[in-house]
């Protein structure tokens, strides 16, 4: 039996979302089969091109170096320049930097990118060869993109190559546009492989559940990481100036997930510091400075706090409890869709639910522990402790 998915923002196939960008009046979608492994992608939208785009995108975030493969084949009559395309994107804003290899509805092959964010689109279009289903692929070493193409069975052969500053991690998937804001666009990919080259396709070794460990805003002073796996104790040294207003600094240790989750921690600073210096639990949206996110952080003081940015570049919003001062605090995030719930323990005293707030993320997010000493000329160590980081299913679901 044929295992199929449908997806409007949920995962498909060997990507992870489904989404529309630039808001189209006609919905897109994404349907994946499972024992075919073809991929039945409906787009509609303006086009791709210019300053902004409207199209159907199935994606997945991707770092370092890959290569992405998939045959390509129109389902739908309609304009010549309707696209289909692998693309690499940095974000789903409409006007975001991208690089794709397109087959036009006319068989016309071209290479689009726009290099920075709100620039018009620069082209490369190939001989028009005609209708037919194509076999595209695309590289990514570095910053060197290269594309091959082949029609109806034929050998690939490489079109060119050119240099992008897209950086990591980026979004890699399919695209679907219809050239018309009246009509649908569907498209049959088939064959597709998305495959990390080089140091990339080697596992993570990881830092217990987590995979990465850097600074975010770069602060003054670099922060650290260690992993005591013997213990299961992480030892996080960070500096920055807050996690607070419009952007923030501290370290971050952390690993993507998607869908629901729950974290635990038990936290404990070492040492004296700032009364606002802050250690946690966090989800965000990216490393950016400005990202979106919320967390559960305890303060130097022993004050807990729940704290969220709604969208990127908006102020931060708090909700600070009531505290006894400093000790040893037991921490939990829980995930359920756009809800994020948090409970405390202190001292060994019993799991209490203590606040709850929305914050809408695209997945996957990020997931992780925070170290803040709320001054840009100091460090602040925090030992963690008894930490898990496990998906969880939504009640009702089976």
């Amino acid at each position: 039996m044929a295992a199929s998915a449908f997806a409007q923002g949920g995962a498909v196939g060997a990507f992870t979302n489904s989404d529309d960008v630039g808001a189209p009046p006609i919905k897109g979608a994404a349907e994946f089969d499972g024992a075919s492994g073809q991929y039945r992608i409906t787009g509609s939208g303006s086009d791709i091109w210019g300053k902004a785009d409207q199209f159907h995108y199935v994606w997945r975030r991707m770092s370092g170096d890959f290569s992405v493969t998939a045959t390509a084949k129109f389902l739908s009559e309609g304009n010549d320049h309707r696209k289909a395309s692998i693309m690499l994107r940095q974000s789903l804003d409409t006007d975001s930097p991208f690089f794709h290899l397109v087959i036009h509805g006319n068989g016309m092959p071209g290479m689009q990118f726009r290099s920075a964010k709100g620039d018009n689109v620069n082209t490369v279009d190939l001989p028009i060869e005609g209708a037919g289903t194509f076999k595209l692929k695309l590289v990514r070493q570095g910053t060197t993109i290269t594309a091959w193409c082949a029609k109806d069975n034929g050998a690939l052969r490489e079109l060119g190559h050119t240099e992008n500053q897209l950086g990591s991690p980026v979004l890699v998937g399919l695209a679907v546009a219809s050239h018309t804001l009246t009509a649908a666009n569907t498209v049959l990919f088939s064959n597709v492989s998305v495959e990390p080259l080089g140091a990339a396709a080697a596992p993570k070794t990881g830092i217990g559940p987590f995979t990465d460990t850097a600074d975010v805003g770069a602060p003054a002073r670099k922060g650290a990481t260690v992993f005591d796996s013997a213990r299961g104790e992480y030892r996080i040294t960070g500096t920055g100036a807050n996690i607070w207003g419009k952007a923030d600094q501290f370290r971050y240790l952390w690993r993507e997930m998607p869908g629901n989750f729950t974290v635990t921690a038990t936290l404990q600073f070492l040492g004296e510091g700032e009364e606002h210096r802050k250690a946690g639990i966090m989800v965000r949206q990216s490393l950016d400075a400005d990202a979106a996110y919320g967390d559960f952080l305890i303060h130097g003081s022993g004050m807990p706090g729940l704290q969220w940015r709604s969208a990127k570049g908006e102020d931060t919003n708090t909700f600070d409890l009531p505290f006894d001062g400093p000790g040893k605090f037991r921490l939990k995030l829980v995930r359920s869709g756009v809800g994020i719930t948090v409970s405390m323990a202190k001292d060994g005293a019993e799991w209490k639910e203590v606040a709850r707030t929305e914050v809408t993320f695209r997945n996957p997010v990020l997931v992780g522990l925070v170290v803040c000493a709320h001054n840009a000329d100091k460090s602040e160590t925090v030992v963690f402790s008894d930490v898990s980081v496990e998906s969880t299913v939504p009640a009702g679901s089976h």
